[in-house]
């Protein structure tokens, strides 16, 4: 049966909750500020949250976002007073799933309840396919790596260049596995000092070190039962290797300053951008831990390899920029297009959604214009060829069917921003039918929604 966790300093409440929850044979969770309430959701289990908006030591939208950060499928509802109710619409769209005013309607709540419950799942299931999978012959093989290698307990290292959506990889192990209903635990290596990993990692006790003014449980007693990420684990020190393979070992850990052994049970999904074979012939990173964590290989292709899925991933991420913007940008400029497809795209996936929200933010039409995009992707266009396909100049002797291909291209471009991407003025204009545009446009990747 679900588990409900109830956040609300008003006692009251809690009982009438508590009461009406267990009669209809669902576990309860009580707490009564958001950061015991943050510390239930940490302890994983937790199928479904009411949040009172007016908590002693935060509002509710903070305990939203701290929920949000570690849980991103859990279902979060406002529970508010009637003069609350425009921040707790504002929380909605923000992301909250529902909002409940008071006094509360016993049928409402179980009603909620039981939708969240069932969204939840749904949204676990899809998780990887709304946001991973895309038509990518490379990604779809490596989704067919996580579908094997998530029902186990394999440890797993994922390699991919910076923002090439390893997180994402990894959540979609968690989510596919038996461990889905606990906690999913990410860890930045590379952003911590070495002391501070350590913390991080395996906890301390009060007075380990200056500074430990109470005991802090770390990521391993965090995540237990769960997964535990830990990204850009080549930047680990010496000490944490040791540590981290020791715990590996023998799953257990021991808290900074502590001698007390603590029993964990925990998978570990690890990536990088670096090249640690190449580590460890050169002695930066232990040989023996390697092997620990390299108990399967992904291997993510960088986004200019998935040509494929960019426009793709563009239209997700104009969808997700309208909304937090509230703008209704129907599409991309077919010269914008045109640049998505032949730019290098270093930054991968998170460069790409960064840029789409900032044209879209921008955009003052119905259409993505090139004059949104950031000077650094436009400074990049003579080295990827964008240049010459934008002003029709070939600098470097090409063949005449290429030649004629490019012209053709750009005809038909132009003729969509003339008509407004109307395509059936667009066709009048080329003096061809719109079966044949529609060919046309297929096969040289533009696209206008």
């Amino acid at each position: 049966m679900s588990t409900i966790l109830i956040i609300d300093d008003d006692t009251y409440v809690c009982k009438q909750l508590n009461t009406l929850l267990k009669k209809h044979g669902y576990h309860v969770r009580l707490a009564y500020t958001a950061n015991n309430g943050i510390k239930e959701v940490k302890r994983g289990g937790v199928d479904f949250v009411f949040c009172d908006y007016r908590l002693p030591d935060a509002d509710g939208m903070e305990v939203f976002r701290r929920i949000k950060k570690r849980e991103p499928h859990l279902p979060v509802v406002i529970l508010t007073a009637y003069a609350d109710l425009r921040t707790a619409v504002k929380m909605i769209r923000a992301g909250a799933f529902d909002y409940i005013t008071k006094p509360i309607l016993p049928e409402v709540i179980i009603k909620t309840i039981n939708k969240g419950i069932k969204v939840r799942a749904e949204d676990i299931l899809s998780f990887e396919h709304r946001f991973i999978m895309g038509e990518d012959p490379a990604m779809q093989n490596v989704m067919r790596h996580v579908d094997m290698v998530a029902p186990t307990d394999l440890s797993v290292l994922i390699e991919g260049e910076t923002g090439s959506g390893k997180e994402f990889i990894a959540r979609a192990i968690h989510y596919r596995s038996p461990r889905k209903e606990k906690p999913f635990l990410a860890l930045d290596c590379g952003a911590l000092p070495g002391e501070l990993a350590n913390s991080e990692l395996f906890g301390h006790v009060k007075g380990a070190f200056t500074g430990a003014i109470q005991d802090k449980a770390g990521c391993f007693e965090e995540a237990e039962g769960g997964t535990l990420f830990l990204d850009e684990i080549g930047n680990l020190t010496h000490e944490n290797q040791v540590r981290l393979l020791r715990t590996i070992q023998e799953k257990s850990i021991s808290r900074l300053g502590d001698n007390k052994v603590r029993d964990v049970d925990v998978r570990i999904i690890s990536a990088t951008n670096d090249d640690l074979i190449k580590d460890v012939h050169e002695g930066s990173f232990r040989e023996d831990l390697y092997h620990r964590i390299n108990g399967f290989k992904i291997m993510l292709p960088p986004l200019r390899r998935r040509k494929e899925d960019i426009l793709a991933f563009a239209d997700r991420f104009r969808e997700q920029a309208n909304h937090d913007f509230g703008k209704q940008v129907k599409g991309f400029a077919a010269d914008v297009q045109d640049i998505f497809l032949r730019y290098s795209w270093p930054g991968n996936i998170r460069e790409l959604e960064n840029v789409v929200h900032r044209c879209v933010l921008l955009e003052q039409g119905e259409y993505v214009r090139a004059d949104t995009l950031p000077e650094e992707i436009l400074q990049h266009a003579d080295e990827s060829g964008l240049e010459q396909t934008l002003r029709g100049k070939l600098k470097q002797p090409v063949s005449l069917k290429k030649a004629a291909m490019i012209a053709e291209r750009e005809a038909i471009i132009t003729a969509l921003n003339e008509s407004g991407y109307n395509k059936s003025k667009a066709a009048q204009l080329l003096k061809v039918d719109r079966k044949t545009l529609y060919n046309k446009m297929r096969e040289y990747s533009i696209r206008v929604d």
